[in-house]
C-alpha cells in the first residue's frame, strides 16, 4: 500500500525543484519518488558489499581462481 509523505523544501531548493522537473517534463511527486529510489538502491548496495566483504574477511580473504568459480557456478565443461 502507498503511504503519503510530505516534505516541506527551502525556497532554493524549491525553485531548483521546480526548474528540474519543468525541464524534464516530471512531477515533483515522480522525481522525488525516483530521487529516494535511486538513494534506497545506492544504501543496499552498499550493504550488501559490505556484508560480502565481512564474509571474505572472514574467510581470511581467501580468493578462487576462474575455473573453481565455473566449477562453484556449475558452468564447467567437465
Amino acid at each position: 500500500m502507498a503511504q503519503a509523505t510530505s516534505v516541506r523544501f527551502d525556497d532554493t531548493t524549491d525553485k531548483l525543484l521546480k526548474a528540474y522537473i519543468a525541464s524534464h517534463n516530471i512531477s515533483k511527486s515522480d522525481f522525488i519518488k525516483q530521487a529516494v529510489a535511486a538513494q534506497l538502491e545506492d544504501w543496499s548496495d552498499v550493504q550488501a558489499a559490505d556484508l560480502a566483504y565481512q564474509e571474505w574477511k572472514k574467510d581470511n580473504f581467501k580468493t578462487m581462481g576462474w575455473q573453481d568459480t565455473l566449477k562453484d557456478l556449475g558452468l564447467d565443461d567437465e
